[in-house]
Parts: structure tokens; sequence; C-alpha cells
């Protein structure tokens, strides 16, 4: 059964922030699917028919108060997060916006209020759509497709606010579950989203690569890292502690390491950071 749930309104600060506030969305179905033997090296055929369950949750924000054209920008975002429809290049008010328009028109949002709670129930609906009964996807067990997704507010101040995304997504018949991690920081002085290059300048990238690697060869020693390290794909983002860097799975060493992530203190770092950089910490 579907569950929609909003939350009492978290992170409320001065006028000059942002208000945020919760929004849940769980669903499930229960399908007939084709139950697999893998276990052995034969091909795993011939297979059984079944019931697997696929499971929907996402936890995401809403904008509720603060700066008008900051709340716009942001809502506007985590809207076209929840429908899965990222922004294509640099993420800034007006590809923001753009992007928002094409999400407005697309046929499954048609003649619906665009906003986090419609969004998260149109996708829940696609995502658990019955597939032909007469073709059923394959599935390892009860389990069918998954995903779990969480955004939750890790810095917010009147310059900049930092989300974190974390879930992961388990597609039928998958030996995993393919996890992510991501912290992203919005300049909103700018109204964008923060590049590494908006963070340090082009020799502070060189300085900070190193105080990464050194740190990773500390923590992650035994555990099959590269031999080669390059700074992360996601983009650094600030929190209370410093610069935080996350690297995604398999980025720099087996599944089994999970996703390194290391936070580099302000006192370390400060020194490689752009002016901009520096005037959002103030």
């Amino acid at each position: 059964m579907a569950m929609l749930l909003i939350t009492a309104v978290t992170c409320m600060a001065q006028q000059t922030t942002l208000s945020f506030k919760t929004v849940v969305y769980k669903d499930s179905l229960e399908k007939t699917v084709k139950l697999m033997d893998y276990s052995s090296d034969q091909e795993p055929t011939p297979y059984t028919l079944g019931k697997a369950r696929e499971d929907f949750s996402v936890s995401t924000l809403e904008v509720v108060g603060g700066p008008v054209e900051a709340m716009e920008f942001m809502n506007q975002w985590l809207i076209i997060d929840a429908a899965g429809a990222h922004v294509e290049g640099p993420v800034n008010a007006k590809t923001v916006k753009q992007r928002y328009n094409e999400v407005k028109a697309m046929p499954e949002f048609a003649g619906k209020p665009l906003n986090i709670s419609t969004v998260l129930q149109v996708k829940a609906s696609l995502f658990l759509s019955s597939d032909d009964p007469d073709e059923p996807e394959e599935a390892w067990g009860e389990i069918g497709n998954q995903v779990f997704c969480t955004i939750s507010v890790v810095n917010n101040t009147r310059n900049y606010v930092t989300l974190y995304d974390e879930g992961y997504d388990y597609p039928s018949g998958a030996a995993h579950g393919m996890p992510w991690s991501v912290y992203r920081t919005f300049d909103l002085k700018s109204m964008r989203l923060l590049t590494i290059d908006d963070i340090f300048t082009k020799a502070g990238k060189r300085k900070v690569l190193q105080l990464l690697i050194k740190e990773l060869r500390d923590e992650y020693s035994g555990d099959g890292l590269m031999e080669t390290i390059e700074l992360p794909y996601n983009a650094p983002a600030f929190t209370d502690k410093g610069v935080v860097f996350t690297y995604g799975a398999y980025e720099i060493g087996p599944y089994s390491m999970g996703m390194p992530e290391v936070c580099l203190p302000y006192n370390k770092v400060k020194q490689y950071m752009t002016p901009q950089a520096k005037a959002l910490l103030k």
C-alpha cells in the first residue's frame, strides 16, 4: 500500500536561511517473475514462475521558507531530481528553470500540479507498473526491482546549503544493488551547484589531491586501493567540519571497499580555495 508522509518542518533557521520539510513516499508491488537458479555454472534454465516484491522508497525535501529566489531555485532542482530528469551541464538558475519547464511538459505530469508529492507518486507508479505476465522478468529470489533514496540537509547557511543524497538501486536479478552517496553544495548567492573548479584553484586542486591520496592510503591501504587515484567524479562539498570528498563504488577500488569518504578540515585546504568559495564560508 502506498504511503505518503510529510514531516514537520525541519532545519528551521533565521529568515535569511532556507527552511525544509521532509517528504517520504513508499510503495510496493508483488508481481510474477521468472525465478532463476544460479547455484551452478550451468545455464540457469529451466526456470519456475513465482512471486517477487518490488519496493519504491524515497525520502526527499521541499523548501517551505526563506529568500524567495533561493526557494524557487532549490525547489525546482529537487523536483527535477525526484523526477530523474537531471540537468545536463552547469547547474544554475537558468538551466534549472529550463529543465523544470521541460519536466512540467512531460506527458506523465500533464494536468497535475508539479510538486514533490505529485512527482513521487507518478515515479512510484511508473516504477512499479506491472509487466506483461506472458513475459515476466528474471529474479534471483523473492526480491524484484528495488530503489531506496534519502536526501537530507547537512549544512544550511545564508550563503549556501549542502544536501546529502544516499541510496541504492537493486535491479531484479542483479548480483547486488548499486549504492550511491553524494554531497552537493548549492551557492545561494549566485544560484548554482558548486563544482570543484568553483571551490579550488587549478594549482589548489593538485595540492588537495595530494592530501586526499595520503588520507586514502592511510585508511584503505589493505583494501585493494588502486595505485593511481584522481579527484572524485563527484564535486566536493562544504560540511561543518570541512570539505568532504566522496568516491563512488568501484571508482578507486573493489565493491567491498564501499564508497570511500574523506573530509579535509578547512584549515588545511582554505589556502587552496578560490576567492568566491572563501566568501561563501564567511
